[in-house]
């Protein structure tokens, strides 16, 4: 997902919970929500919110003071991102993408919830597939872990984070009871 779509699920995501939150607003709530994950900028936010509100996907409030809503249109196109993939788990599993769409996964359908959560452990478990088999060539063709540095070491932690995202989403239950 490149920097654009990001910084709208970011917008979408956040409007949605909030009701009506100024790019300021929207810009602490990712820092504070997702900023281990992913630096969003004032400067991505600006645009980005001008584009949503062309597209008919935000409004400003009638009540002033440079705040936004979300619209139907835009709950559809926060679903929409939230449907898309994630893409190079094996490469980076803790990356933005990710974190946002188990962040506001609960704004899509709860039977699709679940759906989402499955694919996602499939491609994680692709993922760690691909990269057990990375360790494994790593391992045949290095005769002395010193000369490679801690590649070894990078590869092992990745396959440790994806275990551990795993057995996270085993942990998931949707609760069947509430809706948007």
């Amino acid at each position: 997902m490149e920097q654009r779509e990001l910084a709208m699920l970011g917008v979408l995501g956040v409007l949605a919970e909030e009701g009506t939150a100024t790019i300021k607003t929207v810009h602490t709530t990712l820092q504070h929500t997702f900023g281990s994950y992913w630096g969003v900028s004032t400067g991505i936010l600006g645009p980005t919110m001008t584009r949503l509100e062309e597209d008919g996907h935000v409004e400003l409030t009638l009540t002033g003071g440079g705040a936004y809503r979300i619209t139907e249109s835009g709950y559809d196109r926060l679903q929409s991102l939230l449907r898309e993939s994630v893409d190079g788990l094996s490469r980076s599993p803790l990356q933005p993408q990710l974190a946002m769409k188990l962040g506001f996964l609960h704004h899509i359908p709860l039977p699709e919830q679940r759906e989402e959560i499955d694919a996602l452990t499939d491609r994680l478990r692709t993922a760690q597939a691909e990269l057990a088999d990375v360790k494994s060539r790593h391992e045949a063709e290095v005769d002395d872990e010193l000369d490679t540095g801690y590649r070894g070491d990078l590869i092992r932690l990745r396959i440790f984070v994806l275990d551990a995202l795993l057995e996270w989403l085993e942990t998931i239950e949707i609760d069947c009871t509430s809706e948007r």
